[in-house]
């Protein structure tokens, strides 16, 4: 069973959070992705997990990367593990 009830999961305060942080014309790309994911959980969950593999191998394709390459290269860029528990994982909840 999920953590987060996804129908009532308000991505307004994430979407705020995300304004003030990150730099201009990639938030609202990634604020965009997030109301189409969001779509996908409250459909069903696990269609989340396919998204990420559709989308890892979609980008791989695009850029002549294998999708193990794609994912080193976002791991690469993310936010710590504390970032992510301190900042941003309270406003999944």
């Amino acid at each position: 069973m999920s953590r987060i009830d996804w129908s009532r999961f308000d991505l307004d305060e994430l979407a705020e959070e995300l304004r003030d942080t990150q730099p201009g014309p990639d938030t609202e790309r990634m604020i965009w992705a997030f109301e189409r994911a969001l779509v996908a959980a409250r459909a069903d969950e696990q269609l989340l997990d396919y998204l990420l593999a559709a989308s890892t191998c979609l980008t791989a394709a695009s850029t002549g990367q294998s999708p193990r390459e794609v994912l080193e290269r976002y791991f690469r860029r993310s936010v710590s593990d504390q970032v992510w528990r301190d900042r941003y994982l309270p406003l999944f909840a």
